[in-house]
């Protein structure tokens, strides 16, 4: 759920305003109304926040080196330290940029092979002159084999290396192109290259030893200058009122700290004002769940925090995450493995990752629970298998073998993710219809209410019967009754306040959006069960090759490939599953649920002017 938040306005004397802002920092409660023009225009301001996106950018740099232990330190002083790595970095892309430049010179050779240029200059001093060309296939003239003692070196990509041996100071050469070599030697140019790759692994040698450390040291220094621009940010916040004796400052906090804040501001002798937020103010959001609900709120960071006047829609998609997880995975031996792997990992991981692991738990069991439902594991049909032990409880696997006679030949599977489907649409319909009730009253409410019963009874009316569940004919009467009384609702209170026309006009738009929109929304969930059913076959088929492609090896070769063939299929079709049941579940809540819950989002996170952690250098 999202905290309620109060409004705070302050009238400090200028004397005390740097004391008390100190004071405040102490307390990390409130956060300051940014005023965002001032803090673009402040160059100090900005410079530091520019600083801080170099600095994120190196921790960046040294994390993806990947080293885990701590090695040197370099006796830099930490206002230092980033230039002094910047400058490592800059080195290392200037001799990739060198060793660039000079394979291509040393590539200019290769045509040649190996030939020393003093001899070339002895021979020119004994007055013989030795010239190189290139020259086409097509141009090259055998003739020029005895007119200018021409020999061909090399041919290559459609092009002939030639020399020439002419008398110094023979100005007739063949109709060729004249190669022109690079200054320095071939000897010359690899031995410079030896010299930068020398200096590039020494570069990298360094800068992995004291990755560890300069991380540490940067992010330690990351968080002082992230106090001076919270400072800055707050010090652009105020307002100078009373001939520029009295500052005022406005901010929030949580509901439950008021009692707390109005002591300390009646201590100090501030004056103080406590205000409910007003719809059109931008209220930064404080998101409070319980322990389950909590492990989903990234997910609900990763597409936006829901603004202050809105529900939080983290407790209402959790379970059905969860669920899509499952469903997308569909096998019980991969969620075995997912609840194994992060509940290793879970108990010696950081708290910041602690959270990740326990919900990947949950995500497995989910998984597992799904993958006994439908009767899958690691591939394995639980349902097509002879084994002696699965003989009671193969006839309650939810299959098409087993249930599909009664749903008319449809997957059981699909009839249930398109049955979820149109559960959660429900369920983000009534979201939107309480969102409603909380900014605008009932009334306003009362069309999107209408829709969601009138849905309901239109499955009842014709649903049942299609089933072959036949029903009474007063109660027929009586769900058209309902349905009449929804439709009135529907067409004429849509748009509280305005007139008949205009609501009218308006319902029938909001008709024709809701039946192409619904019908889109409820097929989109059939990804379910396609995703599920995909990788429980691909499983199936990895195992079908592992043994029978492999009946007629001997036994230990067929061990090892079978082995072989098990793993490296599994891990393909594992990795395929994990892709597809993240991505989707996420896609059927970011857009089919928060459009059917009128999720706005685009909320600001509460972030409190306070001290920052100082983390150990």
């Amino acid at each position: 759920m999202i905290v309620s938040m109060r409004k705070l306005s302050l009238l400090v004397f200028y004397k005390d305003y740097q004391s008390f802002l100190e004071e405040l920092r102490e307390k990390g409660v409130v956060h300051i109304y940014e005023n965002k023009q001032r803090s673009a225009e402040d160059e100090a301001l900005q410079g530091k926040l520019r600083f801080i996106k170099r600095l994120n950018e190196m921790i960046r740099l040294l994390e993806n080196r990947g080293i885990k232990e701590k090695g040197g330190r370099v006796e830099v002083p930490e206002e230092d330290l980033l230039s002094y790595l910047e400058g490592q970095y800059h080195r290392q892309e200037q001799i990739a940029v060198q060793l660039g430049e000079l394979e291509k010179e040393i590539a200019l050779y290769e045509p040649w092979g190996r030939f020393s240029r003093k001899r070339v200059e002895r021979l020119e001093e004994a007055g013989w002159d030795l010239r190189f060309f290139t020259v086409p296939d097509r141009k090259y003239m055998p003739e020029w084999e005895e007119r200018f003692h021409a020999t061909v070196i090399n041919e290559q990509k459609g092009q002939k290396y030639f020399v020439t041996v002419t008398p110094v100071g023979e100005e007739e050469k063949p109709d060729a192109d004249v190669f022109v070599f690079p200054q320095e030697s071939e000897e010359n140019l690899r031995g410079t290259m030896k010299q930068l790759l020398g200096e590039r692994e020494h570069l990298t040698v360094h800068l992995d030893e004291i990755a560890v450390d300069s991380i540490q040291r940067l992010k330690h220094y990351r968080e002082t200058i992230s106090e001076v621009t919270d400072f800055l940010q707050v010090e652009n916040a105020s307002q100078e009122l009373v001939e520029e004796k009295v500052i005022g400052l406005e901010g929030w906090l949580p509901e439950n700290q008021v009692t707390d804040m109005k002591a300390f501001l009646q201590e100090r002798g501030v004056y103080y004002e406590f205000s409910c937020p007003t719809p059109d103010e931008d209220v930064p959001v404080l998101l409070k769940n319980n322990r389950f609900t909590k492990l989903f709120e990234p997910i609900t960071e990763m597409f936006a925090l829901p603004n202050y006047h809105e529900l939080d829609p983290t407790p209402f998609f959790a379970p059905f995450f969860m669920l899509f997880f499952g469903l997308c995975m569909g096998d019980g031996g991969y969620g075995l493995l997912i609840w194994l792997v992060c509940f290793i990992l879970a108990r010696k991981a950081s708290p910041a990752m602690k959270g990740y692991l326990v919900l990947g738990e949950y995500l497995g069991i989910a998984t597992v629970v799904v993958g006994l439902l439908t009767g899958s594991f690691f591939g394995v049909a639980l349902d097509a298998v002879e084994w002696p032990w699965l003989k009671g409880v193969k006839q309650y696997f939810v299959t098409e073998a087993n249930y599909g006679k009664y749903l008319n030949g449809y997957n059981p599977m699909m009839v249930v993710a398109v049955i979820i489907g149109i559960i959660q649409i429900l369920f983000g319909m009534c979201l939107s219809a309480a969102k409603l009730v909380k900014q605008f009253g009932f009334k306003y409410a009362m069309s999107t209410i209408a829709w969601v019963v009138v849905l309901i009874l239109l499955g009842i009316t014709f649903g049942l019967p299609a089933l072959g569940i036949a029903l009474p004919v007063i109660l027929v009467y009586i769900l058209y009754a309902l349905i009449a009384v929804c439709a009135f609702f529907i067409l004429f209170v849509n748009s509280p306040g305005k007139g008949i026309l205009m609501n009218l006009g308006s319902a029938l738009w909001g008709t024709y959006n809701m039946a192409t929109g619904l019908l889109g929304d409820t097929l989109s969930y059939i990804r379910l069960f396609a995703l599920g059913l995909t990788g429980s076959i691909l499983g199936g088929v990895f195992n079908t090759l592992a043994f029978d492609l492999t009946a007629s090896c001997p036994v230990v070769v067929r061990f090892i490939a079978v082995l072989l063939i098990l793993l490296v299929g599994h891990a393909i079709n594992f990795g395929l599953c994990m892709i597809g049941a993240f991505v989707h579940p996420m896609r059927l809540t970011f857009v089919e649920f928060y459009k059917n819950a009128s999720f706005e989002g685009g909320g600001k996170k509460y972030s409190p002017f306070r001290r920052r952690v100082i983390a150990e250098k």
